[in-house]
């Protein structure tokens, strides 16, 4: 063997071992495995978004990603099992159910690490494991800033003060939207009134539509959906009784300039981060939350119908909140 065969194979080796440092994701030679599980077809907007999350991150060459479905409604540990055995080093279930069933799954798989959207790491008081990171959203921020532009354009428009939230399982993500709804709301304009009923589910067909329509006859100006695909139809039904709505964890301006805005959550910023964490080496187990300072909640576009002087207000009030200068 020539010397300067020798030298080349150095070199080659020297370039295989080297040290990847930490958010240099474009020097990760081996992508890693993730897997996202949902519960169900409850949230196709949600789950989109964990999925563009997922995407993002596989375009840096860090990770592949696959994602698994129970067949009906609700969280299927099972899923959380296969996931492993077929080899995901990262396992992200999407929803608040999922918290019990992803804890135990690692503790039966301290090698594989899993991370819970809406959920905490530490469920019935036990400590976090190293291996489960929660990511949780400060909801009420991003419905406190839903409620005051609500308040502040049916008061521009002559309207009464009056509200509705339809909420579909009464759970916490969807109780801290509609606490910081009605907390905007008042403070917007101490009478005002918000109007609250729960569907008991987020699929279609099971009466947002018809709660709705009995809040409008109630008085409501505004309907905020919290209720995921059951949400859809009660915004539609509050547009086509000439009122307003306000759509939930993605923008949903597409449906009609009568919805005046979303109160968003930026799942595919946290799923992202997530991922890219455990390739570069820097997962930790533990809550994670993000908030407008993170820019992981706020709000959607805003319907042109909605005065500049409430838009000016609005934006204000994110800046007191702590949004970032440019949000």
């Amino acid at each position: 063997m020539s010397a300067r065969t020798i030298s080349a194979g150095l070199a080659m080796a020297a370039a295989a071992i080297a040290v990847v440092a930490p958010g240099a994701v474009a020097n990760i030679v081996t992508p890693i495995p993730v897997t996202l599980v949902f519960d169900g077809p409850t949230d196709a907007g949600f789950e989109a978004l964990a999925i563009k999350g997922a995407k993002a991150a596989q375009r840096t060459g860090s990770a592949t990603y696959r994602v698994a479905r129970p067949s009906t409604e609700g969280p299927d540990p099972a899923l959380l099992d296969q996931a492993v055995a077929e080899g995901s080093t990262l396992v992200i279930a999407v929803g608040f159910q999922w918290a019990d069933y992803v804890v135990a799954a690692a503790k039966r798989h301290p090698g594989t690490d899993f991370a819970i959207v809406d959920g905490s790491a530490s469920i019935a008081g036990s400590a976090a494991l190293p291996n489960v990171r929660g990511i949780l959203f400060r909801e009420g921020q991003a419905g406190r800033l839903a409620g005051y532009l609500a308040a502040l354009t049916a008061k521009s428009a002559g309207r009464a003060p009056v509200l509705a939230a339809v909420g579909g399982m009464n759970i916490p993500p969807v109780q801290r939207y509609i606490a910081g709804f009605r907390s905007g709301a008042r403070a917007a304009d101490p009478g005002a009134r918000v109007i609250v009923r729960y569907s008991g589910s987020f699929l279609q067909g099971v009466g947002c539509d018809r709660i709705a329509r009995r809040m409008v006859e109630q008085g409501a100006y505004t309907v905020f959906s919290v209720a995921g695909a059951c949400g859809d139809e009660a915004m539609r039904a509050s547009g086509g009784a000439g009122r307003t709505a306000i759509g939930v964890d993605v923008d949903q301006s597409a449906m009609g300039r009568y919805v005046l805005t979303s109160a968003i959550k930026r799942l595919d910023t946290a799923v992202t981060d997530t991922i890219l964490d455990r390739a570069a080496g820097r997962f930790t187990g533990g809550d994670v939350r993000y908030g407008l300072a993170q820019d992981g909640v706020g709000l959607g576009r805003i319907s042109p119908d909605v005065p500049a002087a409430v838009r000016v207000k609005v934006k204000q009030l994110a800046r007191r909140m702590g949004a970032p200068a440019h949000g």
